[in-house]
C-alpha cells in the first residue's frame, strides 16, 4: 500500500483548488460538504497506508518516492517517508484534522458563503501542507509544506479581517515565523552542501563526517527554525495572539499541526542533534523554560483562548525537553495524546462560549455546566487528561514518560525534574480554574440550541482519545524506536501527587480571586514575562525612527513644495504644520529650480525678488531659454521616443484587461505556472 502514501494529502489539496480557484458559484451546503469531505478522505485513505506499516510494510529509513529531477550536477528526489515517525504524526494529523474540520461545518455555518468558501479552502490547503511536512522524505517538499502552513496560518488567524486585532494578530505570526524559517533554511541549507542531495536520509548519513563547528551552526539554525515554529522561548510571544481567529483554526493549528511542526522536525533529525550535545542542552533548557514559565502565565489568564494558548506552548516545551535530552519517541508519544485533548479543550471552549453569548472570558463560561453540560463535561475531562490525573487519564502516562526520561537523562536530571514537575502542578492549577468556575452556578442559564451530530461526534471521539490513549503510549514509545524508561517509587508518587496539588491549588485561586489579581498583577511587571513590550521598544521604535528618517530625506522636494504653499495661505491636507513651518524657515533653495527655470517659468519669485541678483539670475535663465532651449523644440528624437513609450502604454492597457484583480485567478496561473515548471523538469531529467 506504499503506492498510497502521496494520495494521502491529495483530497485536501483538490479541495482548495475547487473552492478557492474554480469561478463557479457554490451553495452553503455544497461549501461545506466539499470542505469536510476534503478532510475526512485523507483519513480514510491513511487507513489502509498504516494497516501495511503495523503489518511490517514501513521500516526506519523506508521512502517512497515521487519525482526525481537531474541537473548535471546532482539529482534533487522528492519523495515520502514511510516510517513509524511518519506514521504516527500522519495519522495524529487526519485523525484531529478530519474531527476539527467536521466541527467547523457546524462552527461557521452562519458565516456568508464567500468567508465560508475562504474558510475551508484555506484550511484544507494548511492540511495539505501540514501532511507534506509529516511524510516528507526530502527538503523541497519539507520547505514547500513548511512554508504553506505558515502563509496559511496568517490568513487564517487573520480571518476576521475587519478587526484590526484579528489581522495585527495574523501579521505578527507570519513575521516571527518567517524569522524562525529563515534561519531553518539556512540551516538545511549548510547541511545540504556536504551531502550533495535534497534527501533527508542522504543528508543524515554525513552527519558524523562534518567536523564540529558546521554541525555546530547547522544544528542551532535549525534547531531555531524549529523552535519558532513551535512558539518555544524567546519566539513564544505570536501564539497567544493567534487566538484572534476562529475557534476551530485554534484547535487544528494549536493542538497537532502548526505548532508541532518544530517537534516533528527535531524528531526527524534527531541524529543530528545526537551529534551536536551543546545545541541538545540548549534545546533542552528552552524547553524547559517554556514549559515552566508557560504554565505560570496560563495560571493568571483571564481569557480561556489565551490560557489554552500559553498552554500549548508549556506542553510544546515538555516535548522540547524530550528531544533535547535525546528521547525522541517519548516526545512523540506526549505529541500524539496532547493533539487529542488539546483539540478536545478548545472545541469544547468553542461551544461553552456560544452558549455564553460568544464571550471567551473565563468569568463568562461561569455556569456553562448548566448551560451546556455535554460541553462542560468533555470540557472536564480534556482539562484532566492536560492536568496528567494519575492512572485515570491518557496525560497521565504520555508526561510521566516525559518525566521518566527526564530523571534519567543524567547529574541535571533531578533538576530538571524538579522544574517540569512544578510545571505539571501548575498545569493542575489553570486547567482546573477553568473546570471550577464553569461549574459553578450563574443566574443567566437560558442557552441557545447549537450542536447538533457535526459537533458531538468530533468531541466524544476526542474524549474517548483522552481517556483510553493512554494504554497506547508504551505502544508508541515502542514503535517508534524508544524504550520507556522507569521511574522508582518516590518519584512516581511525588509525579502522580503534583497534578492533585495543582487541582488543590486552583479551588483556592477560584474560592480567594483577589490573590490571583494580586499575583496576576506582580508577575506582569516581570521583565522577562514582557518580551512584546521588550521587542517593540527595542526593535520596533528603533525600526520606525529609521524609517522616518530615510522617508523624510526622501520626501525633502515633496516638503519645500508644500511649504511654498503654505506661505501662500494654501493649506496642505496630510501634512503636519510644524513641519511644514520649519521647512518653512530653512534658507535652502528648492531643487527644481534649474527645471523650472528652463521650463520658461519664474524660478521661486518670492527667494529672489527685489534682490538685483535675483533678477539678474531670472532675466539670464529667460535668455538662455528663448535663445537656446527654444531652437530643439520641438525635438523630432524626443517626439519618437515619446511615441515609441505610448505605443507600450496602449499595449499594457490591452494586456492589463486579463488581470481580473482576483486572488482565484492569479493563483490558478501561479499553480499552473508551476506544474509546467515541474513538467519541463521532469521531462530534462530523462535519460
Amino acid at each position: 500500500m506504499a503506492h498510497l502514501l502521496p494520495f494521502v494529502p491529495a483530497p485536501a489539496l483538490l479541495g482548495f483548488i475547487v473552492l478557492s480557484l474554480l469561478p463557479i458559484g457554490l451553495s452553503r451546503a455544497a461549501v461545506i460538504a466539499l470542505g469536510v469531505g476534503a478532510a475526512v478522505l485523507p483519513a480514510l485513505l491513511f487507513v489502509p497506508v498504516a494497516l501495511s506499516c503495523l503489518d511490517g510494510g514501513c521500516v526506519a529509513g523506508a521512502v517512497v518516492p515521487i519525482l526525481s529531477i537531474d541537473t548535471g550536477v546532482f539529482v534533487a528526489q522528492i519523495a515520502m517517508s514511510m516510517d513509524p515517525l511518519s506514521m504516527v504524526t500522519g495519522g495524529t494529523v487526519v485523525l484531529v484534522g478530519a474531527l476539527v474540520l467536521i466541527y467547523s461545518g457546524a462552527y461557521m455555518a452562519s458565516e456568508p458563503v464567500p468567508d465560508l468558501r475562504r474558510f475551508f479552502a484555506v484550511m484544507n490547503l494548511f492540511l495539505a501542507g501540514m501532511l507534506a511536512v509529516v511524510f516528507a522524505g526530502d527538503v523541497i517538499l519539507l520547505f514547500l509544506g513548511w512554508e504553506t502552513i505558515g502563509l496559511c496560518s496568517f490568513m487564517l488567524i487573520a480571518f476576521y479581517d475587519q478587526l484590526p486585532k484579528a489581522v495585527a494578530a495574523g501579521r505578527k505570526a507570519l513575521i516571527t515565523t518567517r524569522i524562525a524559517d529563515s534561519l531553518l533554511l539556512a540551516g538545511l541549507m549548510l547541511l545540504f552542501l556536504p551531502a550533495g542531495t535534497t534527501r533527508l536520509d542522504g543528508m543524515l548519513a554525513v552527519v558524523p563526517t562534518m567536523d564540529s563547528w558546521r554541525l555546530a551552526a547547522v544544528a542551532g539554525l535549525i534547531a531555531l527554525g524549529a523552535l519558532g515554529k513551535s512558539a518555544q522561548f524567546p519566539f513564544h510571544t505570536w501564539l497567544p495572539s493567534a487566538m484572534a481567529g476562529p475557534t476551530p483554526v485554534s484547535a487544528l493549528l494549536h493542538s497537532a499541526t502548526m505548532v508541532a511542526a518544530g517537534v516533528i522536525l527535531l524528531a526527524r533529525l534527531a541524529p543530528l542533534f545526537a551529534a551536536a550535545p551543546e545545541i541538545s542542552a540548549m534545546v533542552a533548557m528552552l524547553g524547559i523554560v517554556t514549559a515552566a514559565g508557560g504554565a505560570l502565565i496560563a495560571v493568571i489568564q483571564t481569557d480561556v483562548k489565551k490560557l489554552l494558548a500559553f498552554s500549548t506552548m508549556s506542553q510544546i516545551g515538555f516535548m522540547v525537553l524530550a528531544l533535547g535530552l535525546g528521547a525522541p519517541a517519548v516526545a512523540l508519544a506526549h505529541f500524539a495524546i496532547h493533539a487529542a485533548f488539546k483539540s478536545l479543550l478548545f472545541l469544547s471552549a468553542g461551544v461553552m462560549s456560544h452558549a455564553s453569548g460568544g464571550s471567551t472570558a473565563i468569568e463568562a463560561l461561569r455556569g456553562a455546566r448548566y448551560r451546556q453540560p455535554w460541553a462542560f463535561w468533555t470540557f472536564a475531562i480534556g482539562a484532566a487528561s492536560l492536568a496528567g490525573l494519575p492512572v485515570i487519564t491518557a496525560g497521565w502516562y504520555s508526561k510521566e514518560a516525559v518525566l521518566a526520561a527526564v530523571w534519567s537523562s543524567g547529574p541535571w536530571g533531578v533538576p530538571l525534574w524538579l522544574l517540569a514537575a512544578t510545571a505539571a502542578m501548575l498545569t493542575g492549577a489553570y486547567a482546573f480554574r477553568v473546570v471550577f468556575v464553569a461549574g459553578s452556578q450563574s443566574a443567566d442559564l437560558a442557552a441557545p440550541p447549537w450542536g447538533g451530530a457535526a459537533v458531538m461526534i468530533p468531541l466524544v471521539v476526542l474524549t474517548a482519545v483522552a481517556v483510553v490513549g493512554g494504554l497506547s503510549v508504551g505502544a508508541l514509545i515502542g514503535f517508534t524506536g524508544g524504550t520507556p524508561d522507569h521511574l522508582p517509587l518516590l518519584p512516581t508518587l511525588l509525579g502522580a501527587a503534583a497534578p492533585i496539588l495543582g487541582v488543590g491549588l486552583a479551588r483556592q485561586l477560584v474560592r480567594h480571586p483577589r490573590e490571583l489579581e494580586r499575583v496576576a498583577h506582580r508577575l506582569r511587571h516581570v521583565r522577562i514575562f514582557r518580551v512584546d513590550v521588550l521587542y517593540y521598544y527595542y526593535i520596533v521604535r528603533r525600526f520606525r525612527r529609521v524609517a522616518s528618517v530615510l522617508g523624510n530625506a526622501e520626501g525633502t522636494e515633496a516638503f519645500a513644495r508644500a511649504a511654498e504653499l503654505r506661505r501662500e495661505g494654501v493649506e496642505v491636507p496630510g501634512l503636519p504644520a510644524d513641519d511644514l513651518l520649519a521647512r518653512d524657515r530653512a534658507p535652502a533653495v528648492p531643487s527644481d529650480f534649474l527645471t523650472r527655470a528652463t521650463e520658461g517659468q519664474t524660478p521661486v519669485v518670492r527667494l529672489v525678488s527685489g534682490d538685483p541678483v535675483g533678477r539678474f539670475v531670472v532675466a539670464a535663465a529667460r535668455l538662455f531659454v528663448s535663445g537656446f532651449v527654444a531652437r530643439f523644440r520641438p525635438d523630432a528624437i524626443d517626439r519618437a521616443w515619446m511615441g515609441f513609450a505610448g505605443s507600450f502604454e496602449l499595449a499594457w492597457a490591452q494586456a492589463r484587461r486579463v488581470q481580473t484583480g482576483r486572488v482565484r485567478d492569479h493563483s490558478l496561473w501561479i499553480a499552473l505556472g508551476c506544474a509546467a515548471l515541474l513538467l519541463f523538469a521532469w521531462g530534462t531529467s530523462w535519460r
